[in-house]
């Protein structure tokens, strides 16, 4: 075997035992939030979890690429703000799950486990959007959300007590500069594009 390419099996070797992904295409990613979200347990109010506007990134420039996407679900009757999530997935490693806490537990979720494995990605971090996504794109080192907020949307319920620094936004369209850092996604910027979005209620998708 030619010296460089024995280096280069190496390499590949100690990349594979260590669970650590490098770069993840468009068709990889959109695979792995696919199956994060399947795997999420649904219920009679809560049910139909998908993967939305999925994205590629390296925030930290390590070489190793996040995946990003919205995550929803079809939610019916819910006194709880309804899933619209940012979501932030990072290289799986080995005692790493590849969803959030789930009550599945049967065949199904067998398969899912391994799919999940398959895809090399965990869920990591992720924030709640009041309101209908528009469009997400990462920025740099950053995650930008546009989203319209209705006055009667079940993504932000206005009949739930909130923290003065946490109620419903006005009803107008959004936009959010968001970071990430291992665990966490938050907010750093605001902007009101405008207050003309309809007030009227929301689908529930």
């Amino acid at each position: 075997m030619p010296k460089l390419q024995g280096i280069a099996v190496v390499a590949a070797l100690v990349a594979g035992f260590s669970g650590v992904a490098g770069a993840i295409d468009s068709r990889g990613a959109v695979r792995a939030a696919n199956i994060s979200a399947e795997a999420q347990a649904g219920d009679d109010i809560q049910f139909d979890y998908a993967a939305r506007h999925v994205q590629i990134a390296d925030f930290d420039r390590n070489g190793v690429d996040e995946v990003v996407y919205l995550q929803t679900a079809t939610c019916l009757g819910a006194n709880f703000d309804c899933e619209n999530d940012i979501i932030v997935m990072t290289p799986m490693r080995k005692d790493d799950s590849f969803w959030r806490p789930s009550s599945l537990d049967n065949d199904y979720m067998a398969d899912l486990k391994r799919r999940g494995r398959q895809s090399g990605y965990a869920w990591n971090a992720s924030l709640h959007v009041p309101g209908e996504v528009r469009a997400l794109a990462i920025v740099g080192d950053r995650i930008q959300v546009t989203f319209d907020v209705l006055r009667d949307s079940p993504i932000c319920k206005r009949s739930i007590e909130r923290a003065a620094s946490n109620p419903c936004p006005e009803p107008g369209r959004y936009r959010w500069t968001l970071s990430w850092h291992p665990g966490q996604v938050s907010k750093t910027s605001e902007a009101v594009i405008g207050r003309d979005a309809k007030a009227a209620t929301a689908s529930t998708r």
